[in-house]
């Protein structure tokens, strides 16, 4: 039986293999981007195209309050910012003025909040000793990449905003080239009520759900806590995973008070939505709280939402075509 639980969590990791066309099964059309608040923007854009292997995009500079922000009562605050793109996934850095004088981001493995992305290339391009090279922090226990036996090797690292990603070196990827966007992640105390609020939001169940993870002393190296338990869920997206964790030992606490919009760390999750308009309503009779009603600029309509635990969402659809529209990404297969 155990056999079995690690070899279904190494298929849900390893279905990111990036190719053909998938068709949408919701209204959402994946994850168009995960904001990070940095601490310098430079040393950042140096770290994720360097050591990662996102390519960098565009940078801009926002003066201005941006209309989604002012409808959510949101305090504008100057920023600069660099938009990065993988083959299937887009990361976008941002420099707040203040950002220096707030506490750096220092996540619990247990979170709560928005943990971590993974990040998954060839053992042949190893991110882990490029991060390793470049001062990082390794939190897996060892000197390498923990080896599961499944030709996929992991390990959870702290770059130098002390901000946590996770990788995955596959030994034979199917996937073309050096570098994959695999998931999200995300840690609740409470991983039904966060279920059901994204079975509601991304208009499907969970891909797999394992509720009873222990024993595992991979898993314990992996993220260096003794007699690791945990329950996992993920939704499939068009081009990435969600990945979603409630720890039972040792136990995710409860957040009640959301991080500030300027914090270092995971900023929020940004959603690409078929028809804004439309389905900001069939959200709302869903039970979906939003900040405001969505806002639209120059072809773009956004709004903002929290979940359950208060993590910051923002969902986004197109008008026209766009280059950091998620139709620019590889699918998964």
């Amino acid at each position: 039986m155990k056999s079995f639980i690690f070899l279904l969590i190494f298929c849900i990791f390893y279905q990111t293999n990036i190719q053909g066309q998938t068709q949408p099964v919701s209204a959402i059309k994946g994850i168009n981007h995960v904001s990070l608040s940095v601490a310098d923007l430079e040393r950042s854009i140096q770290f994720y195209t360097k050591q990662i292997g996102l390519l960098l995009d565009s940078r801009y500079e926002v003066s201005k309050p941006l209309a989604v922000e002012k409808s959510a009562n949101i305090k504008h605050t100057n920023r600069k910012a660099a938009w990065l793109k993988g083959p299937n996934g887009q990361v976008e850095l941002i420099q707040f003025e203040t950002s220096k004088q707030n506490a750096q981001s220092n996540m619990p493995v247990q979170g709560p909040g928005i943990t971590h992305i993974c990040y998954q290339s060839p053992t042949t391009n190893s991110i882990y000793a490029k991060a390793k090279a470049d001062n990082a922090t390794i939190l897996s226990r060892g000197n390498l990449p923990v080896n599961r036996g499944f030709g996929v090797q992991y390990a959870y690292i702290r770059e130098h905003n002390n901000i946590m990603f996770e990788i995955e070196e596959v030994e034979k990827p199917k996937f073309k080239g050096d570098l994959v966007v695999a998931h999200v992640a995300l840690v609740t105390h409470d991983i039904d009520r966060i279920v059901e609020f994204y079975t509601k939001l991304t208009g499907q169940a969970p891909r797999n759900r394992i509720d009873n993870i222990k024993n595992n002393p991979k898993l314990d190296d992996i993220a260096n806590i003794d007699s690791l338990k945990l329950r996992g869920a993920w939704f499939r997206l068009d081009n990435m995973l969600l990945e979603i964790w409630q720890f039972d030992n040792p136990k995710t606490i409860p957040n009640s008070i959301p991080d500030t919009y300027t914090e270092i760390g995971y900023q929020k999750i940004a959603f690409e939505i078929e028809n804004l308009e439309t389905e900001y309503k069939n959200l709302i009779q869903k039970g979906i709280v939003f900040l405001s009603k969505p806002v639209s600029n120059k072809g773009l309509t956004e709004v903002f939402l929290r979940d359950p635990d208060g993590n910051l969402l923002l969902l986004q659809s197109f008008k026209e075509h766009n280059n950091h529209s998620v139709s620019t990404l590889n699918k998964l297969d």
